[in-house]
């Protein structure tokens, strides 16, 4: 679904949360991603600390207008990726989780395409960044009242039907309303922005289990 239309509005709330950006950008650094496909990838966010060949792909030809110039850009939708099997070594996904009607199929469709590694960060509706947000959604807010948060359970469940996960980092442990500042990432799910890095099963395994 396309939601974010506004290149300008979307980069501004980074701009405004300069200290959670320069956090989430950081986790994003430590990751260490290469000739990735941003799916979801708005004007760049992060693209800086992604290494080689970016591929831009969003639902929203407006906010490709506004990505970075050297990169590839693809209008496309997350649940049916416009690429060959195996075709591209990763699969970056920020947030966009939240805004796909089915993440399921999302997450097979990266399986499908890429060859090496995937990266998907969320806020979990289980932290307290989530409990915030989904609490203005409630309230009707323009964007989160259109998000559909994930539980960290949730997720992994769905990421483990295709993918071995290498790694968990997070950051952001402190609540909305406190003050804002710089966090270097950690180890597992104690921050509310949570990154996971998988690699692909293999593909006898991925059919056996989805036959079970």
């Amino acid at each position: 679904m396309e939601i974010f239309k506004d290149p300008f509005e979307y980069k501004s709330w980074y701009d405004k949360h300069i200290e959670i950006y320069k956090s989430e950008r950081e986790l994003v650094k430590k990751l260490e991603l290469k000739d990735c496909l941003d799916i979801g990838s708005g004007p760049s966010i992060f693209h800086d600390v992604i290494k080689g060949r970016i591929i831009s792909l969003d639902i929203s030809k407006e906010m490709l207008k506004f990505a970075n110039k050297e990169e590839d850009k693809v209008v496309g939708d997350a649940q049916s990726l416009p690429f060959r099997d195996k075709s591209i070594p990763c699969a970056f996904v920020s947030v966009t989780a939240c805004f796909v009607n089915d993440v399921k199929k999302m997450i097979k469709e990266i399986y499908r395409v890429i060859l090496k590694e995937l990266c998907i960060c969320i806020i979990p509706k289980d932290s307290t960044w989530g409990e915030h947000y989904f609490e203005l959604g409630k309230r009707g807010h323009k964007y989160y009242s259109r998000a559909r948060f994930l539980t960290k359970i949730e997720l992994i469940k769905i990421i483990k039907e295709y993918f071995d996960i290498i790694n968990v980092y997070s950051t952001l442990t402190y609540k909305p309303g406190e003050e804002e500042k710089f966090e270097e990432p950690i180890e597992g799910f104690k921050g509310s922005f949570v990154c996971i890095k998988a690699k692909p099963k293999s593909l006898k395994n991925t059919h056996i289990q989805n036959k079970q």
